[in-house]
C-alpha cells in the first residue's frame, strides 16, 4: 500500500489536533487556536500559506474546516516535520492543564499507522514528544514544590 501524501498527513494531523483541544475546550476555539497558530507559524514555514483553516464552522454547507493544497508536497519532510512539531507543541502549551497530561500520547493513538510512519520519516517521533512534554512538566512541577519551601 502506498504511503499518503504529506498534505494528507498534514491534513490528518490537524484534524486530530482540533478534535482533541475541542473536548479539553470547544470546537469554536479550538478551530480559532489552530487559524492563528498557522497564520502565525506561517512567518517561519512560508509554506503554511498552502493551509487553510475554516473558521466559520457555523455555517450551513458542511464544508471541510481543514484544507490543505497539494503544494504542501513538494515542501522537504524534514521542513514539515519541524512544522508539525511546532504546531503539536504550541496546541499542547495553549491548552496548558487543560491538555492533559496524555495530549500526544492521544495524538498518537488516534492517528493511522500509516500516519505515524510518514510523520516519522519527517524527524518527528510522538514517543519522544510525549517524554520530552513529561520531563518539561516534572521539572515545573519539582521547582514549583522548591519555591514552595
Amino acid at each position: 500500500m502506498p504511503s499518503p501524501e504529506k498534505s494528507d498527513v498534514m491534513k490528518s494531523v490537524l484534524k486530530t489536533l482540533i478534535s482533541i483541544s475541542s473536548r479539553k475546550t470547544d470546537l469554536p476555539y479550538a478551530v480559532m487556536t489552530m487559524d492563528d497558530l498557522i497564520k502565525r507559524l506561517e512567518t517561519k514555514y512560508n509554506f503554511l500559506k498552502h493551509v487553510q483553516i475554516n473558521d466559520d464552522i457555523y455555517k450551513e454547507e458542511t464544508t471541510d474546516v481543514i484544507s490543505v493544497m497539494s503544494d504542501i508536497n513538494t515542501v522537504p519532510p524534514t521542513e514539515l516535520g519541524k512544522a508539525l512539531h511546532a504546531i503539536i507543541d504550541s496546541v499542547n502549551r495553549s491548552l496548558g492543564e487543560n491538555a492533559g497530561h496524555f495530549f500526544i500520547k492521544e495524538i498518537r493513538n488516534t492517528l493511522s499507522d500509516e500516519d505515524l510512519t510518514v510523520i516519522k520519516n519527517m524527524g518527528l517521533d510522538l514517543g519522544i514528544m510525549q517524554l520530552e512534554s513529561e520531563v518539561t512538566r516534572l521539572e515545573r512541577d519539582l521547582a514549583e514544590r522548591e519555591r514552595k519551601k
